[in-house]
């Protein structure tokens, strides 16, 4: 199977990169993918049905088009697949049927996932603490302690706090090219290095069983 998958930026992109080859195994044996990078996570349009505004290159914002294109283009042995960060939104379960409300207007039907980090993707970091551990042999594990797995408690600045000398408060205020910058280097350091059977994160848990069963369908799985 093929897949088109859309993801906030570019830290994304480079985690997923190896993360895929593990989940799905090597590129083309048989799988392939191709990952789409925004310019944020933005907010959906007030009114979906409209060309988006070619200034606002954020994921959100032109999710809607995207997937009404998508329905038209994709052939049988292809799929969509979003993967948004929860951030701030409070309810998982809400976002997401606000998500999945726009294939009604999709047509033809394609087959697409869903999947959401919460609260964000550093949260899949933290998910693995052995990863953390080879990647950053310094880190201040006693921070670690009272995280909640998947908690909406500021994840990146939690895993900055963990591993970065002056912790999120010193990035913060190198500026926000610093922060951007920063989080690109753990997707870089810390993805390739997680053992994805053994993640404690909940939201990659669905990620990685949700990617396997969209492109080999199991019964009873959504």
């Amino acid at each position: 199977m093929h897949l088109e998958i859309l993801v906030e930026g570019q830290s994304e992109l480079i985690a997923l990169e190896p993360l895929l080859t593990k989940i799905l195994g090597s590129y083309k044996q048989p799988h392939t993918w191709r990952i789409h990078k925004h310019r944020g996570l933005g907010r959906l349009p007030d009114h979906p049905e409209t060309k988006p505004n070619p200034r606002d290159t954020t994921l959100l914002h032109n999710l809607p088009s995207k997937l009404r294109a998508y329905s038209k283009s994709l052939q049988k042995n292809e799929a969509v697949v979003v993967l948004l960060d929860l951030d701030s939104h409070p309810d998982c379960k809400e976002f997401k049927r606000s998500l999945t409300a726009l294939l009604k207007d999709c047509h033809p039907e394609m087959k697409s996932l869903f999947r959401i980090a919460i609260e964000e993707l550093e949260a899949w970091y933290l998910g693995d603490n052995t990863a953390l551990a080879q990647t950053y042999p310094n880190a201040n594990k006693g921070i670690l302690v009272g995280y909640v797995q998947d908690s909406q408690c500021g994840t990146w600045e939690k895993l900055a706090d963990v591993v970065c000398p002056g912790g999120h408060a010193s990035l913060k205020k190198q500026g926000e090219i610093q922060c951007l910058r920063q989080k690109r280097i753990w997707a870089r350091d810390i993805a390739p290095k997680m053992d994805i059977e053994n993640n404690s994160s909940p939201s990659f848990q669905q990620f990685r069983d949700g990617l396997r069963n969209l492109v080999n369908p199991q019964p009873n799985n959504t």
